[in-house]
């Protein structure tokens, strides 16, 4: 990823994070995303962008399963460095 795919705004932290889930669970089984929390956090080694939410996903005919969720996000190349959930 080159310097297009810097994050420079919350919401383009929220979209990397977006594109992350449905890599992981397939966008079709994705009933609801709903984001919490978004911060940018200075560091010694170095700065990142916070995500938190919550994740909504299919299971089965009619089964539903929620899961809260934590990324780390270098905000220079767009890469998810950490992640929770």
């Amino acid at each position: 990823m080159g310097e297009e795919a810097r994050i420079r705004d919350a919401f383009s932290a929220q979209s990397a994070v977006r594109r992350h889930l449905e890599a992981q669970y397939g966008a079709d089984k994705i009933k609801n995303i709903k984001f919490t929390r978004v911060w940018y956090s200075t560091g010694a080694r170095m700065d990142v962008w916070e995500v938190e939410g919550d994740i909504t996903v299919k299971k089965g005919l009619i089964g539903k399963e929620v899961r809260h969720f934590k990324f780390q996000i270098d905000p220079i190349t767009g890469n998810i460095i950490g992640f929770e959930g």
